[in-house]
């Protein structure tokens, strides 16, 4: 597989999706919920709907798993899955809060390799391809070198942690958290955060991201520090089975898994 080419192919169909998006921001008249907190509208459905159709008929071996539809087949039997996530901060675009993007990741044998994030709001194209580095609207990007975590820089957190009051969060005092887990990831990939964390995310949420941020130079693993890529074919993540996962810019990661762990005692 030519990583490159797929990268180009998966770019047009983001910013596609990104179009859909802004068509209907701000016109939203049906607001869902699938649970206490976690919104849907018409604007993610047809987002994935678009984004599924358009990766079938460029990879029609391939599977796709939507946060929206599921997957694409009854089970994964292609090694190469699409894990998109339409519409990344849905509660933040349904209160024209100009925070969210579309995210989507492919996974080949369970690896993540090619990844592409795109904020449509800011016209900005996250994207990388394994082995090919990552950029920000076609220009290199990078994680900070900062090796020492430090209470004033600034670390990603999931709004569902903040309402645990984690004692891991109380040791940042710049804490923040932006309603999308793939821009938080794209974050530390500019070197903007240190890192971010969620202990219950979704494959589809950081599978784009997870790439971006491998060819930037960070890291990411489970909050205990063991890999959470590749996947095994049977992993409940493809299933909408929830993902613990702790990024960094690499150099602080064995000290934020230390950290993490003292201080969920």
């Amino acid at each position: 597989m030519n990583y490159p080419e797929t990268l180009k192919i998966t770019e047009n169909i983001a910013r596609e999706a990104g179009s859909i998006l802004m068509t209907h921001y701000g016109k939203i008249h049906n607001i869902k919920y699938k649970s206490p907190g976690d919104v849907v509208t018409e604007a993610d459905v047809a987002s994935e709907e678009y984004i599924t159709k358009r990766l079938k008929s460029e990879f029609p071996s391939h599977t796709v798993l939507g946060e929206e539809f599921g997957l694409s087949e009854t089970e994964l039997e292609s090694d190469c899955c699409w894990a998109i996530d339409p519409l990344d901060g849905t509660a933040n675009y349904a209160m024209h809060f100009p925070i969210f993007a579309v995210s989507i990741g492919l996974l080949r044998k369970g690896d993540p390799v090619v990844g592409v994030v795109y904020d449509p709001n800011n016209n900005r194209m996250f994207c990388a391809a394994k082995g090919h580095g990552a950029t920000m609207d076609g220009k290199p990007i990078s994680v900070n070198l900062n090796a020492k975590i430090s209470p004033d820089g600034l670390f990603g957190f999931a709004s569902r942690m903040l309402h645990t009051n984690h004692h891991f969060i109380s040791y940042f005092l710049k804490g923040r958290s932006l309603g999308s887990a793939a821009l938080q990831l794209c974050a530390v990939a500019s070197g903007f955060f240190d890192g971010t964390t969620d202990l219950g995310t979704k494959l589809w949420d950081i599978a784009g991201g997870s790439v971006i941020l491998a060819e930037a130079g960070g890291k990411i693993s489970s909050p205990q520090g063991t890999p959470i890529f590749p996947l095994p074919k049977d992993s409940s993540a493809y299933n909408s089975g929830a993902v613990a996962f702790l990024a960094t810019n690499g150099v602080l990661h064995d000290e934020c898994v230390a950290t993490f762990q003292e201080r969920s005692k």
